[in-house]
Protein backbone atom coordinates (compact mmCIF):
# COMPACT_ATOMS: atom_id res chain seq x y z
CA UNK A 1 0.00 0.00 0.00
CA UNK A 2 1.20 3.51 -0.86
CA UNK A 3 1.82 5.70 2.19
CA UNK A 4 -0.43 8.69 1.45
CA UNK A 5 -1.79 11.84 3.06
CA UNK A 6 -4.84 13.92 2.09
CA UNK A 7 -4.83 17.69 1.61
CA UNK A 8 -8.17 19.53 1.80
CA UNK A 9 -8.68 23.16 0.86
CA UNK A 10 -11.80 25.13 0.03
CA UNK A 11 -11.67 27.42 -3.00
CA UNK A 12 -13.36 30.82 -3.26
CA UNK A 13 -15.81 29.30 -5.74
CA UNK A 14 -16.75 26.69 -3.12
CA UNK A 15 -17.36 29.40 -0.52
CA UNK A 16 -19.51 31.38 -2.96
CA UNK A 17 -21.58 28.31 -3.82
CA UNK A 18 -22.14 27.50 -0.14
CA UNK A 19 -23.41 31.04 0.50
CA UNK A 20 -25.71 31.01 -2.53
CA UNK A 21 -27.17 27.56 -1.89
CA UNK A 22 -27.19 27.99 1.87
CA UNK A 23 -26.25 24.39 2.53
CA UNK A 24 -23.45 21.89 2.32
CA UNK A 25 -19.95 21.70 3.71
CA UNK A 26 -17.41 21.42 0.90
CA UNK A 27 -14.48 20.07 2.93
CA UNK A 28 -16.61 17.32 4.50
CA UNK A 29 -17.78 16.21 1.05
CA UNK A 30 -14.23 16.29 -0.31
CA UNK A 31 -13.01 14.26 2.67
CA UNK A 32 -15.64 11.58 2.04
CA UNK A 33 -14.90 11.48 -1.70
CA UNK A 34 -11.13 11.21 -1.24
CA UNK A 35 -11.37 8.57 1.50
CA UNK A 36 -13.68 6.55 -0.75
CA UNK A 37 -11.21 6.91 -3.64
CA UNK A 38 -8.30 5.90 -1.37
CA UNK A 39 -10.17 2.78 -0.28
CA UNK A 40 -10.89 1.87 -3.89
CA UNK A 41 -7.23 2.36 -4.94
CA UNK A 42 -5.87 0.66 -1.80
CA UNK A 43 -4.01 3.77 -0.58
CA UNK A 44 -2.81 3.87 3.03
CA UNK A 45 -4.01 7.22 4.46
CA UNK A 46 -1.78 8.18 7.40
CA UNK A 47 -2.67 11.86 7.80
CA UNK A 48 -5.19 14.50 6.69
CA UNK A 49 -4.25 18.19 6.33
CA UNK A 50 -7.24 20.52 6.35
CA UNK A 51 -6.79 24.17 5.41
CA UNK A 52 -9.09 26.30 7.55
CA UNK A 53 -8.53 29.48 5.55
CA UNK A 54 -8.55 30.40 1.88
CA UNK A 55 -5.60 32.40 0.66
CA UNK A 56 -3.50 33.01 -2.40
CA UNK A 57 -0.15 33.11 -0.62
CA UNK A 58 1.60 30.22 1.10
CA UNK A 59 2.27 32.57 4.00
CA UNK A 60 -1.42 32.46 4.97
CA UNK A 61 -1.89 28.69 4.53
CA UNK A 62 -0.42 26.98 7.62
CA UNK A 63 -1.63 23.49 6.68
CA UNK A 64 0.16 23.68 3.30
CA UNK A 65 3.35 24.88 4.99
CA UNK A 66 3.17 21.91 7.36
CA UNK A 67 2.49 19.55 4.45
CA UNK A 68 5.50 20.84 2.48
CA UNK A 69 7.69 20.45 5.55
CA UNK A 70 6.64 16.80 5.91
CA UNK A 71 6.95 16.12 2.16
CA UNK A 72 10.52 17.46 2.17
CA UNK A 73 11.42 14.97 4.92
CA UNK A 74 10.13 12.10 2.76
CA UNK A 75 7.25 11.29 5.08
CA UNK A 76 4.84 10.29 2.29
CA UNK A 77 4.94 8.51 -1.04
CA UNK A 78 1.93 10.41 -2.37
CA UNK A 79 -0.46 13.27 -1.59
CA UNK A 80 -4.14 12.91 -2.49
CA UNK A 81 -6.08 16.08 -3.46
CA UNK A 82 -9.33 16.83 -5.29
CA UNK A 83 -7.41 18.52 -8.11
CA UNK A 84 -3.95 19.97 -8.73
CA UNK A 85 -5.17 23.55 -8.27
CA UNK A 86 -5.98 22.85 -4.60
CA UNK A 87 -2.25 22.80 -3.86
CA UNK A 88 -1.89 26.42 -4.91
CA UNK A 89 -2.71 29.13 -7.40
CA UNK A 90 -0.24 31.70 -6.09
CA UNK A 91 2.51 33.35 -8.10
CA UNK A 92 4.99 31.39 -10.22
CA UNK A 93 7.60 31.43 -7.46
CA UNK A 94 5.30 29.76 -4.94
CA UNK A 95 4.01 27.25 -7.50
CA UNK A 96 7.64 26.39 -8.21
CA UNK A 97 8.33 25.85 -4.50
CA UNK A 98 5.41 23.42 -4.22
CA UNK A 99 6.23 21.40 -7.35
CA UNK A 100 9.96 21.32 -6.52
CA UNK A 101 9.26 19.84 -3.07
CA UNK A 102 7.28 16.98 -4.66
CA UNK A 103 9.82 16.43 -7.45
CA UNK A 104 12.90 16.33 -5.19
CA UNK A 105 11.36 13.70 -2.90
CA UNK A 106 9.68 11.64 -5.66
CA UNK A 107 6.33 12.24 -3.96
CA UNK A 108 3.39 11.65 -6.29
CA UNK A 109 0.34 13.91 -6.57
CA UNK A 110 -2.85 11.88 -6.91
CA UNK A 111 -6.25 13.27 -7.91
CA UNK A 112 -9.43 11.30 -8.76
CA UNK A 113 -8.78 12.19 -12.43
CA UNK A 114 -5.01 11.77 -12.80
CA UNK A 115 -1.82 10.69 -11.06
CA UNK A 116 1.22 13.00 -11.40
CA UNK A 117 4.76 11.65 -11.11
CA UNK A 118 7.03 14.69 -11.38
CA UNK A 119 10.09 12.53 -12.02
CA UNK A 120 8.39 11.80 -15.36
CA UNK A 121 9.16 14.58 -17.84
CA UNK A 122 5.69 14.53 -19.42
CA UNK A 123 3.91 14.68 -16.05
CA UNK A 124 6.19 17.49 -14.92
CA UNK A 125 5.47 19.60 -18.01
CA UNK A 126 1.75 18.81 -17.77
CA UNK A 127 1.62 19.85 -14.10
CA UNK A 128 3.49 23.09 -14.87
CA UNK A 129 1.04 23.84 -17.68
CA UNK A 130 -1.95 23.17 -15.43
CA UNK A 131 -0.43 25.39 -12.73
CA UNK A 132 0.07 28.16 -15.29
CA UNK A 133 -3.51 27.89 -16.55
CA UNK A 134 -4.80 27.78 -12.99
CA UNK A 135 -2.93 31.00 -12.23
CA UNK A 136 -4.43 32.68 -15.31
CA UNK A 137 -7.88 31.49 -14.27
CA UNK A 138 -7.35 32.87 -10.76
CA UNK A 139 -6.36 36.28 -12.14
CA UNK A 140 -9.44 36.38 -14.37
CA UNK A 141 -11.72 35.42 -11.48
CA UNK A 142 -10.12 38.08 -9.28
CA UNK A 143 -10.57 40.74 -11.99
CA UNK A 144 -14.24 39.82 -12.41
CA UNK A 145 -14.68 39.89 -8.65
CA UNK A 146 -13.11 43.37 -8.38
CA UNK A 147 -15.23 44.68 -11.27
CA UNK A 148 -18.33 43.31 -9.57
CA UNK A 149 -17.44 44.94 -6.25
CA UNK A 150 -16.74 48.33 -7.89
CA UNK A 151 -20.04 48.11 -9.79
CA UNK A 152 -21.82 47.32 -6.52
CA UNK A 153 -20.11 50.27 -4.76
CA UNK A 154 -21.12 52.64 -7.55
CA UNK A 155 -24.70 51.44 -7.07
CA UNK A 156 -24.50 52.47 -3.41
CA UNK A 157 -24.25 48.99 -1.88
CA UNK A 158 -22.22 48.22 1.25
CA UNK A 159 -19.75 45.36 0.59
CA UNK A 160 -17.79 44.92 3.82
CA UNK A 161 -18.82 41.95 6.01
CA UNK A 162 -18.84 44.12 9.15
CA UNK A 163 -20.97 47.25 9.69
CA UNK A 164 -19.35 50.50 10.85
CA UNK A 165 -20.18 51.68 14.37
CA UNK A 166 -23.60 53.36 14.31
CA UNK A 167 -25.11 51.12 11.62
CA UNK A 168 -26.41 47.60 11.06
CA UNK A 169 -26.35 45.74 7.75
CA UNK A 170 -29.63 45.42 5.85
CA UNK A 171 -30.00 42.78 3.13
CA UNK A 172 -31.92 43.84 0.02
CA UNK A 173 -32.78 42.05 -3.22
CA UNK A 174 -30.12 43.88 -5.23
CA UNK A 175 -27.41 44.11 -2.60
CA UNK A 176 -26.63 45.08 0.97
CA UNK A 177 -26.98 48.49 2.57
CA UNK A 178 -26.85 50.06 6.03
CA UNK A 179 -29.50 51.30 8.42
CA UNK A 180 -28.96 53.29 11.63
CA UNK A 181 -28.44 51.30 14.82
CA UNK A 182 -31.03 52.50 17.38
CA UNK A 183 -28.50 53.14 20.18
CA UNK A 184 -25.13 53.39 18.44
CA UNK A 185 -26.28 56.05 15.96
CA UNK A 186 -26.93 58.51 18.80
CA UNK A 187 -23.53 57.78 20.35
CA UNK A 188 -21.94 58.33 16.93
CA UNK A 189 -23.54 61.77 16.64
CA UNK A 190 -22.26 62.62 20.12
CA UNK A 191 -18.69 61.68 19.12
CA UNK A 192 -18.72 64.19 16.25
CA UNK A 193 -20.45 66.82 18.42
CA UNK A 194 -17.84 66.50 21.19
CA UNK A 195 -14.99 66.70 18.71
CA UNK A 196 -16.27 69.54 16.51
CA UNK A 197 -18.40 71.70 18.81
CA UNK A 198 -16.86 71.08 22.24
CA UNK A 199 -13.20 70.78 21.10
CA UNK A 200 -12.72 67.50 22.99
CA UNK A 201 -9.81 65.41 21.70
CA UNK A 202 -10.08 61.79 20.54
CA UNK A 203 -8.21 60.50 23.61
CA UNK A 204 -10.65 62.18 26.03
CA UNK A 205 -13.59 60.99 23.92
CA UNK A 206 -12.32 57.40 24.19
CA UNK A 207 -12.01 57.77 27.97
CA UNK A 208 -15.52 59.21 28.18
CA UNK A 209 -16.99 56.30 26.17
CA UNK A 210 -15.15 53.77 28.34
CA UNK A 211 -16.35 55.46 31.54
CA UNK A 212 -19.92 55.06 30.24
CA UNK A 213 -19.31 51.33 29.83
CA UNK A 214 -19.66 51.47 26.04
CA UNK A 215 -17.85 49.10 23.68
CA UNK A 216 -16.87 49.16 20.02
CA UNK A 217 -18.52 46.92 17.41
CA UNK A 218 -15.93 44.24 18.20
CA UNK A 219 -16.69 44.50 21.93
CA UNK A 220 -13.34 46.17 22.65
CA UNK A 221 -12.60 49.17 24.82
CA UNK A 222 -12.39 52.50 23.04
CA UNK A 223 -8.99 53.88 22.04
CA UNK A 224 -7.79 57.10 20.48
CA UNK A 225 -7.25 55.24 17.19
CA UNK A 226 -10.80 53.83 17.19
CA UNK A 227 -12.29 57.31 17.65
CA UNK A 228 -10.02 58.78 14.96
CA UNK A 229 -11.07 56.01 12.55
CA UNK A 230 -14.72 56.99 13.04
CA UNK A 231 -14.00 60.70 12.55
CA UNK A 232 -12.23 59.97 9.24
CA UNK A 233 -14.88 57.60 7.83
CA UNK A 234 -17.04 59.23 5.10
CA UNK A 235 -19.69 56.50 5.43
CA UNK A 236 -21.41 58.63 8.09
CA UNK A 237 -22.19 61.30 5.46
CA UNK A 238 -24.08 58.74 3.34
CA UNK A 239 -21.07 57.81 1.18
CA UNK A 240 -19.58 54.42 0.29
CA UNK A 241 -15.77 54.35 0.14
CA UNK A 242 -13.69 51.58 -1.46
CA UNK A 243 -9.96 51.06 -1.96
CA UNK A 244 -9.07 53.28 0.99
CA UNK A 245 -6.02 51.09 1.64
CA UNK A 246 -3.42 49.42 -0.53
CA UNK A 247 -1.08 46.57 0.28
CA UNK A 248 2.15 45.14 -1.02
CA UNK A 249 4.21 42.17 0.04
CA UNK A 250 7.84 42.78 0.98
CA UNK A 251 9.94 39.76 1.95
CA UNK A 252 6.84 37.62 2.65
CA UNK A 253 5.30 40.33 4.83
CA UNK A 254 2.14 42.05 3.69
CA UNK A 255 2.18 45.79 4.41
CA UNK A 256 -1.05 47.80 4.37
CA UNK A 257 -1.24 51.60 4.22
CA UNK A 258 -3.86 54.29 3.64
CA UNK A 259 -4.13 55.63 0.09
CA UNK A 260 -4.45 59.31 -0.74
CA UNK A 261 -8.07 60.44 -0.66
CA UNK A 262 -8.07 61.16 -4.41
CA UNK A 263 -7.36 57.46 -5.07
CA UNK A 264 -10.45 56.27 -3.18
CA UNK A 265 -13.55 55.06 -4.98
CA UNK A 266 -16.26 57.23 -3.42
CA UNK A 267 -19.96 56.86 -4.30
CA UNK A 268 -23.33 57.92 -2.94
CA UNK A 269 -24.67 55.15 -0.73
CA UNK A 270 -28.23 53.91 -0.36
CA UNK A 271 -28.04 54.36 3.41
CA UNK A 272 -29.07 57.51 5.33
CA UNK A 273 -26.37 59.88 6.60
CA UNK A 274 -25.89 60.25 10.35
CA UNK A 275 -24.00 63.55 10.16
CA UNK A 276 -23.91 66.43 7.70
CA UNK A 277 -21.15 67.10 5.17
CA UNK A 278 -20.28 70.36 6.95
CA UNK A 279 -19.75 68.65 10.32
CA UNK A 280 -17.61 65.95 8.67
CA UNK A 281 -15.43 68.53 6.87
CA UNK A 282 -14.98 70.51 10.09
CA UNK A 283 -13.72 67.34 11.78
CA UNK A 284 -11.23 66.72 8.93
CA UNK A 285 -9.94 70.30 9.16
CA UNK A 286 -9.49 70.04 12.93
CA UNK A 287 -7.48 66.81 12.54
CA UNK A 288 -5.39 68.35 9.78
CA UNK A 289 -4.59 71.44 11.87
CA UNK A 290 -3.79 69.33 14.94
CA UNK A 291 -1.37 67.04 13.10
CA UNK A 292 2.28 67.49 14.01
CA UNK A 293 5.32 67.24 11.80
CA UNK A 294 7.89 65.13 13.60
CA UNK A 295 11.57 65.82 13.03
CA UNK A 296 14.26 63.24 13.50
CA UNK A 297 15.22 64.86 16.78
CA UNK A 298 11.64 64.77 18.12
CA UNK A 299 11.34 61.00 17.78
CA UNK A 300 14.63 60.17 19.50
CA UNK A 301 14.26 58.15 22.70
CA UNK A 302 14.28 60.12 25.97
CA UNK A 303 12.67 57.52 28.24
CA UNK A 304 15.26 55.03 29.49
CA UNK A 305 12.40 52.94 30.94
CA UNK A 306 10.47 52.73 27.64
CA UNK A 307 8.72 49.39 27.22
CA UNK A 308 9.73 48.30 30.72
CA UNK A 309 7.57 50.13 33.26
CA UNK A 310 3.84 49.33 33.36
CA UNK A 311 0.88 50.54 35.40
CA UNK A 312 0.34 48.26 38.38
CA UNK A 313 -3.41 48.99 38.31
CA UNK A 314 -4.46 48.42 34.68
CA UNK A 315 -1.31 46.89 33.14
CA UNK A 316 -0.86 49.57 30.45
CA UNK A 317 2.58 50.84 29.45
CA UNK A 318 3.49 54.04 31.31
CA UNK A 319 3.98 57.08 29.07
CA UNK A 320 6.81 59.62 29.21
CA UNK A 321 5.28 63.10 29.44
CA UNK A 322 7.66 66.11 29.07
CA UNK A 323 6.72 69.61 30.30
CA UNK A 324 8.07 73.06 29.44
CA UNK A 325 8.45 74.44 32.98
CA UNK A 326 8.89 71.29 35.06
CA UNK A 327 10.55 67.89 35.03
CA UNK A 328 9.11 65.12 32.84
CA UNK A 329 6.69 62.64 34.42
CA UNK A 330 5.66 59.04 33.78
CA UNK A 331 1.87 58.76 33.51
CA UNK A 332 -0.80 56.14 32.80
CA UNK A 333 -3.15 57.48 30.11
CA UNK A 334 -6.03 55.17 31.11
CA UNK A 335 -7.13 57.35 34.06
CA UNK A 336 -7.28 54.27 36.30
CA UNK A 337 -6.42 56.24 39.45
CA UNK A 338 -2.68 55.54 39.36
CA UNK A 339 -1.02 58.88 40.11
CA UNK A 340 1.96 60.05 38.05
CA UNK A 341 5.46 60.82 39.35
CA UNK A 342 8.55 62.63 38.19
CA UNK A 343 10.58 60.49 35.83
CA UNK A 344 13.76 61.09 37.86
CA UNK A 345 12.16 59.67 41.02
CA UNK A 346 11.05 56.52 39.23
CA UNK A 347 14.34 55.97 37.39
CA UNK A 348 16.35 56.31 40.62
CA UNK A 349 14.03 53.88 42.40
CA UNK A 350 14.26 51.32 39.57
CA UNK A 351 18.07 51.43 39.61
CA UNK A 352 18.15 51.24 43.42
CA UNK A 353 15.74 48.26 43.46
CA UNK A 354 17.70 46.50 40.72
CA UNK A 355 20.99 47.03 42.57
CA UNK A 356 19.48 45.60 45.76
CA UNK A 357 18.13 42.59 43.89
CA UNK A 358 21.45 41.91 42.17
CA UNK A 359 23.29 42.06 45.50
CA UNK A 360 20.90 39.57 47.10
CA UNK A 361 20.96 37.30 44.09
CA UNK A 362 24.78 37.34 44.07
CA UNK A 363 24.61 38.21 40.43
CA UNK A 364 27.44 36.74 38.33
CA UNK A 365 26.58 38.23 34.95
CA UNK A 366 29.68 40.40 34.94
CA UNK A 367 31.86 37.94 36.79
CA UNK A 368 35.03 38.73 38.69
CA UNK A 369 37.20 41.67 37.62
CA UNK A 370 39.06 40.56 34.52
CA UNK A 371 39.49 43.79 32.61
CA UNK A 372 37.67 43.88 29.30
CA UNK A 373 36.87 40.16 29.48
CA UNK A 374 34.32 40.84 32.25
CA UNK A 375 32.32 43.20 30.02
CA UNK A 376 32.58 40.72 27.18
CA UNK A 377 31.13 37.97 29.37
CA UNK A 378 28.38 40.32 30.52
CA UNK A 379 27.10 41.14 27.07
CA UNK A 380 27.39 37.51 25.94
CA UNK A 381 25.25 36.49 28.91
CA UNK A 382 22.70 39.17 28.04
CA UNK A 383 22.49 37.89 24.47
CA UNK A 384 22.12 34.32 25.75
CA UNK A 385 19.15 35.37 27.90
CA UNK A 386 17.52 37.18 24.98
CA UNK A 387 18.12 34.26 22.60
CA UNK A 388 16.51 31.90 25.10
CA UNK A 389 13.39 34.07 25.13
CA UNK A 390 13.48 34.27 21.33
CA UNK A 391 13.54 30.47 21.11
CA UNK A 392 10.57 30.22 23.49
CA UNK A 393 8.63 32.77 21.42
CA UNK A 394 9.36 30.78 18.23
CA UNK A 395 8.00 27.63 19.89
CA UNK A 396 4.86 29.56 20.88
CA UNK A 397 4.48 30.65 17.26
CA UNK A 398 4.63 27.02 16.08
CA UNK A 399 2.06 26.04 18.70
CA UNK A 400 -0.56 28.56 17.54
CA UNK A 401 -0.41 27.08 14.03
CA UNK A 402 -1.17 23.68 15.57
CA UNK A 403 -4.07 25.15 17.56
CA UNK A 404 -5.47 26.69 14.37
CA UNK A 405 -5.26 23.38 12.51
CA UNK A 406 -7.07 21.58 15.32
CA UNK A 407 -9.84 24.18 15.26
CA UNK A 408 -9.14 25.39 18.82
CA UNK A 409 -8.31 28.90 17.56
CA UNK A 410 -10.64 30.86 15.31
CA UNK A 411 -9.10 32.80 12.42
CA UNK A 412 -9.52 36.06 14.38
CA UNK A 413 -7.87 34.60 17.51
CA UNK A 414 -5.07 33.14 15.38
CA UNK A 415 -4.33 36.43 13.59
CA UNK A 416 -4.40 38.40 16.85
CA UNK A 417 -2.11 35.93 18.66
CA UNK A 418 0.23 35.67 15.65
CA UNK A 419 0.57 39.46 15.49
CA UNK A 420 1.39 39.60 19.21
CA UNK A 421 4.04 36.88 18.97
CA UNK A 422 5.58 38.33 15.80
CA UNK A 423 5.85 41.71 17.56
CA UNK A 424 7.55 40.03 20.54
CA UNK A 425 9.97 38.17 18.23
CA UNK A 426 10.78 41.40 16.41
CA UNK A 427 11.47 43.20 19.72
CA UNK A 428 13.75 40.40 20.92
CA UNK A 429 15.66 40.34 17.63
CA UNK A 430 16.06 44.12 17.86
CA UNK A 431 17.32 43.84 21.46
CA UNK A 432 19.83 41.14 20.49
CA UNK A 433 21.11 43.33 17.67
CA UNK A 434 21.38 46.40 19.89
CA UNK A 435 23.10 44.47 22.68
CA UNK A 436 25.70 43.44 20.11
CA UNK A 437 26.22 47.11 19.25
CA UNK A 438 26.67 47.94 22.94
CA UNK A 439 29.20 45.13 23.23
CA UNK A 440 31.24 46.58 20.37
CA UNK A 441 31.15 49.98 22.07
CA UNK A 442 32.45 48.43 25.29
CA UNK A 443 35.47 46.99 23.45
CA UNK A 444 36.73 50.46 22.57
CA UNK A 445 35.80 51.99 25.95
CA UNK A 446 38.75 53.35 27.90
CA UNK A 447 39.57 51.27 30.98
CA UNK A 448 38.47 52.94 34.19
CA UNK A 449 37.03 52.21 37.57
CA UNK A 450 34.28 50.15 35.96
CA UNK A 451 36.67 47.31 35.32
CA UNK A 452 37.39 46.95 39.03
CA UNK A 453 33.81 46.95 40.29
CA UNK A 454 31.99 43.89 41.54
CA UNK A 455 29.07 42.48 39.52
CA UNK A 456 26.13 44.52 40.94
CA UNK A 457 28.17 47.72 41.13
CA UNK A 458 29.49 47.19 37.59
CA UNK A 459 26.08 47.17 35.90
CA UNK A 460 25.06 50.29 37.84
CA UNK A 461 28.34 51.97 36.93
CA UNK A 462 27.92 51.12 33.24
CA UNK A 463 24.38 52.51 33.35
CA UNK A 464 25.53 55.83 34.83
CA UNK A 465 28.39 56.18 32.33
CA UNK A 466 26.20 55.58 29.28
CA UNK A 467 25.21 58.91 27.72
CA UNK A 468 22.61 57.76 25.20
CA UNK A 469 19.13 57.05 26.71
CA UNK A 470 18.60 54.36 24.05
CA UNK A 471 21.76 52.54 25.20
CA UNK A 472 20.54 52.73 28.79
CA UNK A 473 17.18 51.33 27.71
CA UNK A 474 18.85 48.41 25.93
CA UNK A 475 20.94 47.62 29.02
CA UNK A 476 17.89 47.62 31.30
CA UNK A 477 15.87 45.48 28.87
CA UNK A 478 18.64 42.88 28.95
CA UNK A 479 18.05 42.31 32.69
CA UNK A 480 14.45 43.45 33.34
CA UNK A 481 11.28 41.94 31.92
CA UNK A 482 9.05 44.66 33.38
CA UNK A 483 8.56 46.98 36.36
CA UNK A 484 5.15 47.57 37.96
CA UNK A 485 4.38 51.05 39.33
CA UNK A 486 1.60 52.01 41.79
CA UNK A 487 0.96 55.36 43.49
CA UNK A 488 -2.09 56.34 45.51
CA UNK A 489 -3.98 59.59 45.03
CA UNK A 490 -2.83 60.98 48.40
CA UNK A 491 0.85 60.09 47.89
CA UNK A 492 3.40 62.76 46.98
CA UNK A 493 6.88 62.97 45.42
CA UNK A 494 8.70 59.60 45.60
CA UNK A 495 6.09 57.93 47.82
CA UNK A 496 5.12 55.11 45.43
CA UNK A 497 5.55 51.34 45.11
CA UNK A 498 7.70 49.59 42.49
CA UNK A 499 7.97 45.88 41.80
CA UNK A 500 10.72 44.71 39.46
CA UNK A 501 10.56 41.50 37.39
CA UNK A 502 14.12 40.45 36.44
CA UNK A 503 14.73 38.05 33.57
CA UNK A 504 16.65 35.57 35.72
Amino acid sequence: MIKTCIYLRKSREDEKMEKELGKGETLSKHREDLLSYAKMKDLCIVNIYQELVTGESLLYRPAMLELLKDVETGLYEAVLVMDLQRLGRGDMEEQGIILKAFKNTNTKIITPDKEYDLSNEFDEEYSEFEAFMSRKEYKMINKRLQRGIIHSVNNGNYNSPYPPFGYTIKQEKLGRTLEPHPQQSEILKSIFDWYVNESIGSQIIAQRLNSLGLKTNKNNSWTCQAVTGILKNPVYTGKIAWRKTTSNRISKKKNRRMQDRQDWILAEGKHPALISESIYEKAQNIMKNNSKTHTKQSVSLHNTLAGIIVCGVCGAKMRYRPYLNSEPHLICINKCGNKSSKFGYIEDCVISSLKEYLSEYNFKLYGEPQGKNSSQAAFKSSVALLEKQLKEASIQKDNIYNLLEKGIYSIEDFNQRLLSINTRISELQHSISNTGILYKKSLVQKPGKTEFCSGPTKIMHIYKNLKNPEDKNILLKSVLDKVEYIKGKDCRNDNFTLRIYPMF
